[in-house]
């Protein structure tokens, strides 16, 4: 078991240049033996504990009393228990341990949570499953199962995989495979054609699946391997299956949702033009290795820079829904527009899956393409000028925008390069966005990404432009 598992992330911290007071008051109430005294940044510096508070004077920091870390005080989420476990025994009086992860401490792990995971329930003597509960334990499963043996014969089917055939077991076991495929196959030209029992019984693939709309209507995904003999030779195939008629058709609502809503969506795009000429420009997802400044393309999403906008005005609809353009100085259509053109101007390298690159000569700057969105949506477009603006900078940092530009537009500017790299996660990374809320102009997002490296938990402020990490790695 690893220690991510069992830790609490909820815990006593507090600053080194607090008073001993705080913590005595924080020791003192509840139960806690330890409290942890952390930087404003979150790194671990030390602890303190109920056992030392007597000898601290008054006047005393905490930053004066603390015990410095040592090498037992903490470990990280992917430790084993055991490892804490061995902590707990070599000190007695400890009573949690710090969990750190890149060097921010994180959470705790209880010796108590450890002491009741560690108690065994009180068990009957098993070895081995008692022969009497096989049948049981067949029929208690909420999935089917079924053998058939080298000649062909059903052998085994248990009862919720009878019912999801809509057949009599007892009419069923024993008799040949092919009367029993009359219940999966609509036809016997579709069993030759798709079942992996004979296949499986010769020298066909070994194990695999198949998805099929049976003879009742239900659409079960179905599992097989083959099973040998001892000395030699095919012994049967052994097939366990599930019904998968709601997941199929939750995903095929869901895909039909997310089509009508890219049709919506699509309609605010100006002409036919603009369309094509975002479908032809491709993305790509990749691997990046920091060590080398080198990335591996992983995926090629050839309408990318389509999809990235689509993307990008979804999340737009989201901040609607938070009622992020009733801010002042955010102008709902201004940043639509803005988004819309902002890459029209993009001109991509064609990369294939598998190829190693650096981005930083394969890529062209983005305050480039920026540049050149900027001046063909003024030019082709006649977009407003504050778009205009937001689209030429939308590729420069902060403290690098010139003085001209306006700062009754820099709400805008910073939500513009939010929708940006929040649509590029969903696009590039593949990876999941949530808008948790908003308090005035702060709003808290959540990314999560298939490469935990670029996950982030943060609240932003569209008017001060500050950014506080909420802890970036998935569920803190």
């Amino acid at each position: 078991m690893r220690v991510r598992f069992v830790m609490d992330r909820q815990f006593p911290s507090i600053r080194p240049d607090e008073p001993v007071g705080v913590a005595r008051w924080l020791l003192r109430t509840g139960s806690r033996a330890e409290v942890y005294v952390v930087d404003s940044g979150g790194r671990f510096l030390g602890v303190v504990r109920r056992e030392d508070a007597e000898g601290w004077k008054d006047g005393q920091t905490l930053a004066d009393v603390l015990t410095a870390p040592q090498a037992a005080m903490t470990t990280y989420p992917d430790a084993d228990v055991a490892e804490v476990q061995a902590v707990f025994t070599a000190h007695p009086s400890w009573q949690s341990v710090a969990v750190v992860e890149d060097g921010v401490m994180c959470a705790v792990v209880h010796r108590g949570a450890l002491a009741e995971r560690a108690t065994p329930w009180p068990g009957t003597g098993w070895e081995a499953i008692p022969a009497d509960l096989y049948p049981q334990l067949l029929d208690a499963m909420q999935s089917g199962i079924l053998v058939v043996d080298d000649r062909g014969v059903v052998r085994l089917l248990n009862r919720c995989g009878a019912q999801l055939l809509g057949v009599d077991s007892e009419r069923t076991v024993g008799r040949p495979y092919e009367e029993l495929a009359e219940h999966i196959f609509p036809h016997m030209v579709d069993y030759l054609r798709m079942s992996a029992v004979p296949a499986a019984m010769g020298v066909g693939a070994r194990e695999g699946e198949r998805q099929v709309r049976v003879a009742n209507g239900r659409e079960l995904l179905f599992r097989f391997g083959a099973l040998d003999r001892a000395g030699g030779g095919r012994g049967g195939v052994v097939v366990t299956f599930l019904d998968v008629s709601e997941l199929k058709a939750a995903q095929a609502h869901s895909a039909e949702e997310a089509s009508e809503a890219e049709r919506a969506f699509g309609l605010t795009l100006p002409n036919s033009k603009v369309e094509s000429k975002l479908r032809t420009s491709p993305e790509y997802q990749d691997v990046y290795d920091p060590r080398t400044g080198r990335a591996i393309v992983t995926a090629v999403i050839p309408d990318g820079t389509y999809r990235h906008v689509i993307n990008g005005l979804r999340i737009m609809a989201d901040l609607k829904a938070l009622d992020v353009f009733q801010l002042v100085g955010i102008d709902k259509d201004t940043l639509v527009q803005a988004f819309i053109f902002h890459d029209v101007g993009k001109e991509q390298p064609r990369l294939e899956v598998g190829q190693e690159f650096v981005p930083a000569d394969t890529f062209e700057p983005g305050r480039l393409h920026a540049a050149r969105s900027a001046d063909w949506a003024a030019s082709e477009y006649r977009v407003r000028p504050e778009a205009e603006l937001l689209i030429r900078y939308h590729h420069t940092a902060e403290e690098d925008l010139p003085d001209s530009f306006p700062p009754a537009l820099m709400p805008m500017y910073r939500l513009l390069r939010l929708v940006d790299g929040l649509s590029a996660c969903l696009t590039r990374r593949g990876g999941r966005v949530e808008l948790v809320g908003r308090r005035g102009s702060i709003i808290e997002v959540h990314e999560d990404n298939p490469d935990p490296r670029y996950d982030r938990r943060y609240e932003l402020s569209l008017y001060t432009g500050a950014a506080v990490d909420c802890g970036h790695a998935r569920g803190r």
